[in-house]
């Protein structure tokens, strides 16, 4: 049978590979051990009789302080990676104590391809736009203390990266939409399933931006550039992606329409919230306003020959009506034409198409038939859309009016008459 030839043969070559991998890390560990016997000593000791010491400080006041158990349990410290190393104008130094400014370190000596990626990066270029000092690769890896982005603690996991790209982006870095814009991370759903869930598989700052190599979303080459942001989010969300470009937007967006409303339109950048959350954009008591961005931009539906006026057409609705009041579970524009996978009235899938009609007003209305999803929503012309309504509703209108009317009038010369009477002697 094939199946089990399958697995056997995928067995044997985990089980060669694993074998492989063994012998390496015992010849990798076997060469360290050997270079760490014979090796001609590096001059750590030396460095860390001084640098041990918590009151040393530079000229200006500055800690000189390492810590020796610290570095150890970096990864830099279980590699054998020795001062010098880093410290390479230090290499056979001996007339200790040595001048106060050292060169810079330069981590590219090991780390060629995260270098060149940081380079052309907006965080590698900041400096020599003017825009200040680069971070540099301490910033957000750590100093002696560097740990494996694996390590729960290491300043580049999941559960640490807000505040290690915070120290930056919430105090010191403006944008134009605001102090506040990228602070918003830590109330979203994202954010909120880091540091109150522990789910360090959600998304964070890497997750979106990318990490050696970040860049202006405005930047073609950016995850978070419009035509990208789609399957930057589908990374996690596959299944909404599929959904999307399946749909009406997801359609026009493959097809290079740059208009077309992207994740991000819908959901917000750094402040997602769960629709269920009062304050998201999607939630059921602003997704007629998120909707008509679009749907009531006079231009937009102009170019490309949009139906004019969805949102007045709907508010005037008793739905629309009673949304406004704070009834929430009343339909909104994603009850009937639904979330990711919008589709035209006209395509059979489509939740709006007339024999899913019924079905669709069924989720409110059990029982619902033909004729009551028959009843239009959004009428621009109410008189030619039903004109018997029209005369009835017109009638009550303007019976509503005189009788009111004639109410006040009542008021006022009830009013002056016993005015009239209190100025009798």
């Amino acid at each position: 049978m094939t199946f089990p030839k399958l697995v056997r043969r995928e067995h044997g070559t985990t089980r060669h590979q694993d074998t492989l991998s063994s012998v390496w890390l015992v010849l990798t560990f076997a060469v360290i051990t050997v270079n760490q016997a014979f090796a001609v000593p590096d001059g750590s000791a030396e460095c860390m009789a001084c640098h041990e010491d918590a009151s040393l400080k530079d000229a200006a006041n500055r800690s000189l302080f390492v810590s020796q158990a610290a570095f150890d349990k970096s990864i830099h410290g279980r590699m054998g990676v020795s001062c010098v190393s880093c410290h390479v104008d230090l290499e056979g130094f001996t007339d200790f104590p040595h001048a106060d400014r050292l060169a810079r370190v330069d981590c590219s000596t090991c780390h060629s391809d995260a270098r060149q990626k940081f380079e052309t990066s907006i965080h590698g270029t900041a400096k020599v736009e003017g825009k200040g000092e680069p971070v540099t690769c301490v910033a957000c890896h750590g100093y002696h203390d560097v740990l494996e982005k694996s390590d729960v603690r290491s300043k580049s996991h999941p559960m640490q990266q807000a505040n290690t790209c915070g120290s930056c982006h919430f105090t010191q870095v403006r944008t134009k939409k605001g102090g506040d814009f990228v602070r918003g991370y830590l109330d979203s759903v994202h954010g909120q399933a880091i540091s109150k869930s522990g789910l360090s598989t959600s998304a964070t700052c890497a997750t979106c931006h990318g990490a050696h190599a970040v860049r202006r979303s405005a930047e073609p080459g950016s995850p978070m550039s419009r035509d990208k942001v789609p399957n930057t989010c589908g990374q996690c969300h596959s299944g909404i992606l599929l959904d999307y470009i399946e749909g009406v937007h997801g359609k026009d967006f493959e097809g290079g329409i740059q208009d077309v409303p992207v994740c991000t339109d819908c959901h917000g950048e750094h402040g997602i919230r769960s629709p269920q959350d009062k304050l998201s954009t999607v939630h059921p008591s602003h997704v007629a306003q998120t909707c008509a961005r679009c749907h009531d931009n006079q231009e937009l539906i102009e170019r490309y020959k949009l139906p004019e006026a969805r949102l007045r057409t709907f508010e005037g609705t008793f739905h629309g009506i009673a949304l406004s009041y704070g009834e929430t579970r009343v339909a909104n524009c994603a009850s009937c034409h639904g979330f990711h996978n919008i589709r035209p009235s006209a395509d059979p899938k489509s939740p709006i198409h007339p024999t899913n009609l019924p079905a669709t007003c069924g989720h409110c209305h059990p029982g619902a038939g033909e004729k009551l999803s028959a009843v239009k929503i959004h009428i621009l012309d109410p008189r030619a859309a039903n004109y018997a309504g029209f005369i009835v509703g017109r009638f009550y209108y303007y019976l509503i009016v005189i009788m009111m009317s004639s109410f006040v009038l009542y008021i006022l010369a009830d009013l002056r008459a016993r005015l009239a009477e209190k100025k009798k002697p």
